[in-house]
Order: structure tokens, then sequence, then C-alpha cells
């Protein structure tokens, strides 16, 4: 027995290490995109992230931080080789966990096959969860998913443990480790339902299903016990006790929210001293375990220190108890129907107040405003066809055929969350991880992006209908990872073996399975067109799979040995576990898995920040325009005379309050509005009245107006109250050209192109404090500081100056110019053509483009985004004569630029960088891109025609770019003289146009 346990650690730490090099040599040596940027920023310095924070993350971040020696370039590295550790103890605590529950199927003392049996089911289960697809990419960057599922590990490790000797020391520990990982993520919660099983299991005798169904009612008001009077409901006490005793008793701020503290430990204190006390040892564990839960839980009080110290990053700006209780409770999202709610096609017809807001005053907690229910005149039980969001109407019609106008029913309702909200936003993730993969592209519903496959070429077809294969740029996708369906063919057999030789065991691992996967999906009610991939949500279940695939081992033993003998059966049954699995997982997923070299998260973000004059000030929107900025100037100091403006937090007060002061080498900017003006619940929603104001009002005079408290300023609301609006939609600004030559923001020998005044439209109903924000930077700046805008974002974020902007390499200047509608320079992308040649030669650096051994989607982005600047670039150039320079920007892009076409879309940038070739005269480069771009659109259009018509109308868009890509290659190539080429392209243009037009019109 020794020999077993000792054997069974020597494995586990063995895989520890294989997980732990494989993560380390796949890891992304920088930042990566979307949250990573703002979490190694947040953990360098320990700052106050997005709702609902990770303290926890952030302090273990801190001290990986510390390996850099001072080294700034390379904190990302080791806060990314914390997420290798954690994700490789993850793969040795699952190693553990199905060897513990394995090892109860055989007697306690074991022989050497049996043990070897157990032994193998661990290492194929780990591994298998070591290369699967969703957890091998958290593992290798810095994002909170690696660290809370190893608490997922080894708190349903910890179980096992106690279900082995009954130590209710397990128990304590477990309540710890989920209070702990409350500060990193909720997902550990998720097991809770899986351990009060294994407890019901332990303590009954003989478990009836009335008994299960009883034990899983309690567990989920345990759940709902951590995640709501735990997790909101203290904090929001506590914060009732510090109104009352600044409000009315008159102390300071936060003294109510200590004694409330005070008082909860004391409680905690004497009941557990009275259950000890009076012999109730059931209360005492309770006790306990309550008490150790909020010893863990109370990382967060990093995130109201760190608060109150006004960092850089102070997302919402968590310093009281009351802006504590919104930030955990994610306010910031918005609030998701879930049981009972309305339609998308809903409108409201009246609100009831529930409740007061309140804002930290100079003395005293202030009212901020009251808390509504809307009601609306259609609802449904279960809804989940509810988001009013843009777009989002049109997709609900679509998905489930729905006319316009028409409202759902329960029967379209349900379709909606089985075939969207479980088909494709949870099946389609866990037949990724083990069944097969398309490809990397993001899937928006269709057949053939992102979707995932088997690579058995009939099931398929069957699932592709008519469609019979895919694509070739499909096929040759990093992403595409053919599994066959081995994996999840292993699992089930896994499933089935454990079920029929414990059937206790295998209710408790369902139970993780559902509560980490369709039970997330219930929770969130996700609504369409997600701006990424969600699969990363759901990596606990998937965690609970492979430790049926663990079981697959043991599955095809047992058929083996009916016809082979004992010893070679398990020699055959670990080898095709290890083939089915693992080997063949690692295989498939080894490139698009691969991040090593690859910092183009990085480069794009200093590309961005060096795109920009000194001490500009930047507007950006969104994660992958502003977490990746963040990174460098907040960890590598990078360009730190750039202020980053992210629009979507200028509604919160408290990040106004925070660009008024110095940030780094960044000056506070100029906005004078006192804080009271903006504060929360003032001046959150300002409506449009038309007052007929034909001529344009100068935005200094309207933002006086906007700010006034005088009530002749103001119009009377629904629910009683005044509030500002905007008069009118139609703005200016007056120039002063001589101020624009003395802050250098155009040469002198350019005042007479500067307009009178800027004039634009605001294309909405309302405004809020953010755009009273920018409004007032506008005004007051006096163009004292250069201002841009991100080019990767919505047109609203521009609020109605696109005429005035002007690209200087990823950001456009905001620069009050006439624009000449002849002028042919404004027919393309409008660059402010002599700033941006010297920063695109000059000042980017597009290396990661090589070194990178896998371009991400969001990579193949950025460098997409590139071709179209740096060809409107060479265009503009051209027209103002500087071909040399133009040519020069070219052959920066063939020679750093990824110039492999991903979509027939892309081919689009090919065609203009040809186009430009050919003018430069550079006629060889030009017919090297045109055999380049005529031999992937021949593969991708030749695919298209072997599809019957109903497919090909799917693809009508693609079929009439390829079409008109083609016919331009032919032009040009017979334009300069290259017939041979120009024939056989105009060939296939002529076959494809005639197929295309007989199938469909």
């Amino acid at each position: 027995m020794k020999s077993y346990y000792r054997l069974n650690n020597y494995v586990g730490f063995l895989l520890f290490g294989i997980a732990t090099l494989v993560y380390w040599l796949t890891m992304e040596p920088t930042v990566s995109f979307w949250d990573c940027g703002e979490f190694i920023a947040a953990s360098h310095k320990i700052q106050v992230g997005h709702q609902p924070g990770a303290p926890l993350f952030l302090m273990i971040g801190k001290l990986f931080s510390l390996l850099a020696l001072g080294d700034t370039t390379k904190i990302a590295y080791w806060i990314n080789f914390s997420s290798v550790l954690f994700s490789g103890a993850t793969i040795m605590f699952l190693y553990w966990t199905i060897t513990a529950m394995a090892s109860r199927l055989y007697p306690e003392e074991k022989s050497k096959l049996e043990t070897l049996g157990v032994i193998s089911a661990g290492i194929v289960g780990a591994l298998a969860y070591t290369f699967s697809d969703t957890f091998w990419f958290s593992a290798v960057e810095s994002e909170v998913y690696a660290l809370s599922t190893l608490f997922t590990a080894i708190v349903f490790w910890s179980i096992l443990k106690w279900e082995k000797n009954t130590d209710n020391r397990w128990l304590v520990l477990i309540s710890f480790l989920v209070g702990l990982s409350i500060g990193a993520h909720l997902l550990s919660l998720l097991t809770i339902p899986a351990i009060v099983l294994v407890y019901y299991f332990k303590k009954t005798k003989e478990p009836t299903w009335t008994g299960m169904l009883k034990a899983f009612a309690i567990a989920c008001v345990i759940v709902g016990f951590v995640q709501v009077v735990v997790v909101q409901y203290l904090v929001l006490l506590a914060a009732k006790f510090d109104l009352f005793f600044v409000n009315t008793l008159g102390f300071s701020f936060g003294f109510g929210a200590m004694v409330f503290i005070l008082l909860l430990i004391g409680a905690i204190s004497y009941a557990i001293y009275y259950s000890i006390q009076h012999r109730k040892y059931k209360l005492n564990l309770s006790l306990l375990c309550f008490a150790f839960l909020i010893f863990g839980f109370s990382s967060y009080f990093v995130i109201l220190i760190r608060a109150n110290a006004k960092p850089s990053i102070n997302l919402s700006n968590p310093d009281q108890p009351f802006s504590l209780y919104s930030y955990l409770g994610r306010t910031n999202y918005g609030e998701t129907p879930l049981l009972y709610g309305r339609t998308f096609d809903a409108k409201q017809t009246d609100f009831k107040e529930t409740g007061t807001e309140y804002r930290k005053g100079k003395t005293k907690y202030e009212e901020s405003g009251k808390s509504f229910k809307v009601d609306y005149d259609k609802n449904i039980l279960f809804p989940r066809m509810y988001s009013t969001k843009p777009g989002h109407d049109a997709f609900y019609q679509q998905w489930t055929g729905l006319e316009k106008d028409q409202t759902p029913t329960m029967v379209d309702n349900l379709s909606f969350f089985s075939s969207y909200q479980i088909g494709f936003m949870y099946m389609r993730y866990f037949l990724w991880n083990f069944v097969g993969r398309q490809s990397d592209i993001q899937g928006q519903g269709n057949l053939e992006q992102g979707n995932w496959l088997t690579g058995i070429k009939p099931l398929d077809a069957f699932r592709l209908g008519s469609q019979k294969d895919l694509p070739p740029s499909i096929k040759e996708n990093k992403g595409h990872n053919v599994l066959y369906g081995l994996p999840f063919v292993l699992g089930m057999a896994g499933l089935i073996f454990l079920y029929r030789k414990n059937k206790s065991a295998t209710i408790v691992i369902a139970t993780l399975f559902f509560f980490t996967g369709l039970a997330i999906v219930l929770y969130l009610n996700q609504d369409p067109l997600q701006v990424r991939e969600r699969d990363y949500a759901y990596v606990g279940s998937f965690y609970a799979f492979c430790i049926f695939i663990g079981f697959g081992v043991l599955a095809i033993k047992e058929i083996l040995s009916r016809f082979a003998p004992a010893k070679m059966s398990l020699v055959f049954a670990g080898l095709i576990g290890l083939l089915f699995a693992p080997t063949l997982m690692a295989v498939q997923g080894w490139d698009d898995h691969n991040r090593s070299g690859k910092t183009t998260a990085r480069d794009w973000a200093v590309n961005y920040l060096n795109s920009c004059a000194p001490n500009a000030i930047l507007f950006t929107n969104a994660d992958n325009d502003t977490y990746p900025l963040w990174y460098a100037q907040e960890v590598e100091g990078i360009r730190t005379d750039v202020r980053v403006i992210c629009i979507q937090f200028l509604s919160d007060g408290d990040f106004i309050n925070q660009l008024k002061k110095q940030q780094n080498k960044s000056a506070a900017l100029p906005i004078t509005m006192a804080s009271e003006k903006y504060e929360q619940g003032v001046r959150d929603y300002i409506p449009f009245v038309d007052y007929g104001i034909a001529d344009s009002v100068e935005l200094k005079d309207l933002l006086t107006v906007l700010t006034s408290d005088e009530k002749a300023d103001k119009i009377q609301m629904n629910d009683g109250s005044f509030e500002n609006f905007l008069p009118t939609r139609k703005l200016k600004m007056s120039i002063n050209p001589d101020q624009l030559v003395k802050t250098n923001t155009i040469p002198a020998a350019d005042k007479d192109l500067v307009a009178e005044q800027m004039e634009w439209k605001v294309d909405k109903n309302y405004i809020g404090k953010g755009d009273l924000a920018m409004y007032d930077i506008l005004v007051h700046n006096n163009w004292e500081r250069p201002i841009y805008f991100a080019t990767s974002v919505s047109s609203d974020t521009y609020i109605g100056l696109e005429k005035y902007l002007y690209l200087e390499g990823y950001a456009y200047r905001l620069l009050p110019l006439k624009r000449d509608p002849k002028d042919k320079r404004h027919q393309s992308e409008v660059t402010n053509t002599a700033v941006m040649y010297n920063n695109v030669m000059h000042k980017m650096d597009y290396s990661g483009f090589k070194s990178a051994k896998y371009l991400d989607t969001e990579s193949r982005g950025v460098g997409e985004t590139t071709w179209t600047f740096h060809n409107n670039l060479a265009t503009n150039l051209i027209m103002e004569g500087k071909k040399t320079q133009a040519l020069a920007v070219m052959k920066k892009s063939i020679n750093e630029l990824p110039t492999k076409s991903y979509s027939i879309q892309d081919t689009i940038n090919r065609y203009n960088s040809i186009q430009l070739f050919y003018e430069l005269k550079d006629l060889d480069q030009a017919k090297l891109m045109v055999k380049e771009t005529f031999s992937f659109l021949n593969l991708e259009l030749q695919y298209i025609t072997s599809l019957e018509p109903e497919y090909q109308i799917r693809r009508l868009r693609e079929i009439q770019v390829g079409l008109s890509i083609l016919n331009g290659l032919e032009e040009l190539s017979q334009a300069n003289q290259q017939v041979e080429l120009s024939k056989e392209i105009k060939a296939r243009y002529q076959n494809y146009e005639s197929i295309f037009t007989k199938s469909i019109g």
C-alpha cells in the first residue's frame, strides 16, 4: 500500500513537471490581448481593475513580478509564468483526483496490475486536460482562469481526502480555499454541489433519489448563501452600519464598517465558544467553516485599501463600503433577467422605486439617486431573448426564423436557449476540446467559422448538409484541429464504465460537470454577437469530463481483457488512451497554442502610443484598445506622457476625477467642471430636447448651460426631478489659427488651411457626463495638447468629429482643417501624410509579426488593419508626388507585415497593394503578389463551386468580392503587359462567373 502511495505521489509530481514544461515552452513572453494587460498592470502596482476584481490574483502576481529583478520588460513574463505554475499544479491535482476515485474500485491492498491500471487512468485523464484547447489557452497568459481552476482542482481533491478518512479539518480547509478563490474568480463556488453530494453519499448508508435531491437543494442554497450573502450582503450590511455611524452619529467614514466587522468577529467567536461549551459539534463545524470562508474572502480588503490610495488604475473607485458593494455586484455590467423578464421587443411601461443609492460626500454620505425596477409590456418566463442592444433583434429573428415585429413565443424562447445558448455557446466549445475544431476564427452562428468538426468526412458532411467539405483556408488554419472525436469517445466509455462500477461517484462528477458548464449557461443568459469566444467560462466542466477520459482507460482494459491476458490488455489500454486523447490533442493543438516569441500585443500597444505626438490625449474604447496600452505605460513606462482615456469609463465621476490629476508624466487634463457637476447620480442622463435652434451653437456656451444648476436651464422629468438637457444637436468650435501654430498643432505654412470653425452634429438622443468631460477637454484644452481618437472603435466614439480626424499611424488626430471635396486624397483614408510617414518608417516596430510562431485572430486583425493604413498612406503619398516615399512604405509592408491571406476578405488589401506596386513600377513584386492572390482565390472559389446553390447563396458576399478581385487582377496584369498571367486569370474568372450565374443568378 505504501508503495502505491509513493508511486502515486511521484507520478503526480512528474505530471506537474511535464505540464509546467509544456506551458512554459508555449507561454507568451509578454502581454497578451484582452484583459491580460490590465491584470499585469494592476498586479505590478497593486491597482484596482475592473469589477468584481481579483485581489488574490493581484497579490500573487505582484510576488511573481518581483522575480523580474527591476527589469520591467520581464514583469509580464514572470506573471505569465505564475499561470504556467498554477496550470501545472492543476494537472497534478487532477491526476490525484482521478487516482483517488479509481482506487475506490479496487481493494485497499491492490495488486501491481490494479495499481498500474489506476495510475494509467490518472495519467491519461490528466494529460488530456493538459492539452485541452481551452485550458491550454488560459495556461500561458496572465488571466485569472489558471488560478481559479487550480482552486477548483484542490477543492475537489480535498473532499475526496475527507471522504477517505472523514477528518473534518478537510472541510474547514475547503471553506478557506473557497473563500480565497473568490479573490480570483467565483468558479470554485460551483464545486460546492459536488462536495455536498460526496458528503451525502459518505454519511448515508442507503442513498435515495429523494435524499440526493434534498442534498442537491441544500447545495444550491449554500452556493447562493456564499455568492449573495457573503460576497455581497455582508458588505452591504457594513455599508448600512457606516451610513448610520457617519450620518446619524457623526463619526468619520469607515468607522461604522469597522464596528460591523468587529461585531461580526465577536459574534462568530462567541458562537464558536458556545458550540464548544455545549458540545454542539455540527454547529461548531459549520461556524468554523463560515469563519474560514470569511477569512479567505478578506483578500478584498486589498481592493478597499488600494482604492483609497488612488492609484493610476482605479476602476469604479471602491473606496468605501457602498461603492465596494456595487463593485462586487458588477453593477457596471447591467442586469440580466433570469427567471422572468422582458422580451427583446418589449417597451417600458412603468418603473418602481426600489431603494436609495449613496455616494461619499465631504463629511457625510449623500443620496445619489434612487434604484428602480422597470416594468415592461411583454414578459416571459425564463427569458432568453431579451437584449435590446443594436443588431440583436435582427440576430434573434434570423436565428429563430421570427418575422419582423413578431414577438417571440415560449417555443421560440426555448429554441434559442437550446440551439444558441446551449448548442452554440456551450456544446460547440465542449466539442472543440474533445471532438475537433474547424479554425480559430470567431464564430457568430454559421457552419464554417469557429465551429467544431470531427475530421471524419461522412460525419462532417452530415453536419454540414450538402456542404461536403471545408474551404482550403479553413483546412490550412492553425486552429484546424482534427481529433476524430476520439477523446470524446474515450470519455463516454469512461462515464459508462464508472456508472456501472460506482453510480455515486458518477453522479458526483456529473454534478461537477453540470454546475461548471450548463449551470453557467443558465446563469449568464448570454446575448448574441459576443465580442470574443467565451469558452474560458466553462473550463471547469472540461476538467470534469477529463476525469471520465481517465476512466476510459479502465473501460478499454475491461473490454480487452475478454480477449487478451490482463497485462497485455492494460498495456494496450494505456497506449490507446494516450494515443486517442493526450497525444492526438498535443499534436493537433501545439501549433495554435504555441505563443513563444509572440509579442504582437505589446508591439501594437507601443506602436499605438508612438502614433501620438508628445503629451497627447488619446480616447480609446473597450478592452483591446485600452489594456495593452495601460500595460505599456504602467509596467514598462513607455510613453507615459500620453493620457489614455477609455470612453467606457468616462461615465464614472471618479474616473473623471482621476483625469484631473497628474499621472506619471502626463499632466492633469483641462477639465474645469467641479466634481459636484458630475458626481454619482448627477448628469447621468441629459436628453435632447429640440428647441428649434437652426444655427450651430458654440460648444463653450453650450457647456455652460449643460453644467448650470439654475432651474431655468433644466426641464422637469417624469419623476418630478429637474435635469439639464441638450437643446440642439448642431455644435461648433471657433478656431484661432495663430493658436494652432503657437502650439505646434500645424506648421505656420498650413495656417491658411485652418477652418474658421469646426462644426459637427450629435447623432444620438441623449448625452451623459462622459460627453460633458469630452466637451470640457475640447473647449479648455485650447489645442495645447494633441487630441487623438483610436482607429479600431465604433464611429460613435468620435462624437461626430469624423471629418476632422487625420490618421497619423494607429490613431486619428483631431485637426480643424478645411477639406476640399475635390481633393483626391480625401477619397481614401485621410492622413496627416508627413507625420504618418515619419511615424511608420521610424517609430513603428512590426517585428512581432515575424517572430511569432502563431498569429491569433487579434494579431491577424492588427496586421490587416496595418496593411490598410499603409496602403492609404502610400496612395496619398503618390497623390502628393512622393513616389519614393510611397515605395518605401510598401516595401516595409512586404518585409515586415504578414502577407498570408486567411479569407477572401483579406485579398482586398492585397489587391490594393498590387495596384500600388504597379503604379510605383515595382513589377516583380506586383506580379508575385498577383500570383499568390490568384492562387488563393482560385482555391477558395473552386471550393464554393462544389457547394449546392443554397450554400453558395450564403456565401454571396465572398463570391462577389472574389470575382471582383479576380477581374481586377486580370485587368492589372493585362495593363502591365503580363499577357500569359492575364489570360490564365481571365479564363478562371469567366469560368467562375459562368458557374455562379447559372447556380445562383
